[in-house]
């Protein structure tokens, strides 16, 4: 806009007015302070999400957790703000926080998959985000990209104890942690933490021991070790799978309430899960954390399961929500987790099965339940099961993909399908347990 020059020689003078008013004579203007980060609570972002949500406010709502993400810049709240845009019709703005998104450590080569309405759109920071997005695919195909991160386990423990020694200031504290961190921890603060009461009430006033005797068990060398382990997994799953991927692992200080989280930037592993000893102590935890946390030796497995779901690229639609589907593909992150390292599947689970009765009850129920979406008897159900191991739908799985991989002519074939598929039946059908899709009601 074109300034005539009245309006250019009253702003002048307004500037000179307030450059005078803000100094005394003599003394040189002072600068203005720099104001306080703030942490957004993710609680009251979220709020009023899904009412929000059906009222169709889309523009509203990106625009709500974009400015609660001004300070914190985490990738996976741009990229939720851009799904929110792009809902709204504001495919520019969609873009842009995609972009935002990437220069945050974003990782994920192919999240135009989960943005449908951009496909097609012509301008040029579209055709560079394309391109930003080629770029990271080529980075996540090369197996040096893989890593195993703690530097946000290491960084947290000065935090840590500053909140547990001045518990009037653990808040400040625990927010410092959060900003001054590396950066994959505003992610994790996004998708887990929600704001500083919750790792308060966890940590130090819920487990302080806990965390304090976990320091001890999450020391490098130990941590180096692991790291070895997993690596050398990979190297020869890579030579099984060429078009295998390898994002970074983050080794997180989390609530005890997740062994591992998947995000956009890559896999988070919640290191607190992974501190069982003879020493641990348990008079902080509840019975499913004090019976679910495991030892640090199991890491690398976990590590190796939560890493076959980013290989894996199914496009069954018509089964996606049922049990079957949901088992299948927890059953092919443990099969080829044993198929990777050379280390057998163990579990509760499978030594259950391994009897008879048993057996016969479940592949009865699985039958049952194929191609239901009620997943109470089967996943994610630590804690609600009392007459059998919770997660049966795990070893179960585990057994019908590895049976499937035995009984292939052409393993390389098989290994494929096992991890793109188009329909889940095709898998059950070649394994051992075909008999699960007859019509016959009995076993």
């Amino acid at each position: 806009m074109k300034v005539s020059n009245s309006w250019a020689c009253l702003g002048y003078i307004l500037a000179s007015s307030l450059l005078f008013m803000s100094c005394r004579q003599g003394e040189p203007m002072q600068e203005a302070k720099p104001q306080p980060k703030k942490l957004p609570d993710l609680n009251i972002v979220f709020e009023d999400y899904e009412q929000l949500e059906n009222q169709g406010k889309y523009d509203l709502l990106a625009r709500k957790i974009y400015e609660a993400n001004t300070d914190l810049q985490s990738s996976e709240l741009f990229v939720e703000a851009a799904s929110l845009y792009l809902q709204a019709g504001i495919k520019d703005s969609a873009v842009y926080l995609l972009h935002r998104a990437i220069d945050r450590g974003m990782a994920n080569p192919g999240i135009l998959g989960k943005f449908p309405g951009l496909s097609g759109m012509e301008g040029m920071e579209y055709s560079r985000l394309e391109s930003r997005l080629d770029s990271l695919g080529q980075i996540l195909y090369n197996i040096d990209n893989f890593s195993v991160e703690t530097r946000a386990m290491d960084s947290f423990w000065p935090y840590f104890e500053k909140a547990l020694a001045q518990k009037d200031s653990a808040h400040t504290y625990l927010k410092a942690f959060i900003f001054e961190g590396p950066p994959e921890i505003g992610d994790y603060y996004a998708i887990r933490y929600y704001n500083t009461e919750n790792m308060y009430g966890q940590m130090i006033n819920g487990a302080p021991e806990y965390y304090t005797y976990l320091r001890s068990r999450m020391n490098p060398d130990s941590l180096s070790a692991l790291r070895g382990k997993t690596t050398a997994a990979l190297k020869n799953f890579k030579s099984l799978y060429p078009a295998a991927v390898f994002p970074k692992v983050f080794i997180v200080p989390g609530l005890l309430n997740s062994g591992g989280t998947a995000s956009e930037m890559g896999l988070f592993v919640g290191g607190d899960m992974y501190g069982r000893s003879p020493e641990m102590p348990v008079h902080e935890l509840n019975d499913w954390q004090n019976e679910t946390i495991s030892d640090l030796n199991a890491l690398p497995q976990l590590i190796l399961h939560e890493l076959m779901h980013y290989q894996q690229n199914y496009s069954d639609s018509l089964h996606e929500t049922t049990v079957m589907y949901k088992v299948i593909g927890e059953g092919v992150c443990d099969f080829l987790r044993e198929l990777a390292s050379g280390v057998a599947v163990a579990s509760e689970q499978l030594d259950y099965l391994k009897i008879p009765e048993n057996f016969r009850m479940v592949t009865l129920q699985l039958k049952q339940d194929l191609l239901s979406e009620d997943l109470s008897l089967w996943l994610y159900n630590g804690g609600s099961i009392e007459d059998r191991p919770a997660d049966l739908g795990y070893a179960m799985g585990y057994l019908i993909t590895k049976s499937y991989y035995q009984n292939a002519v052409d393993k390389k074939t098989a290994l494929f399908n096992l991890l793109n598929t188009k329909d889940m039946t095709s898998i059950l059908r070649a394994s051992d347990f075909h008999y699960l899709l007859d019509d016959d009601p009995e076993l």
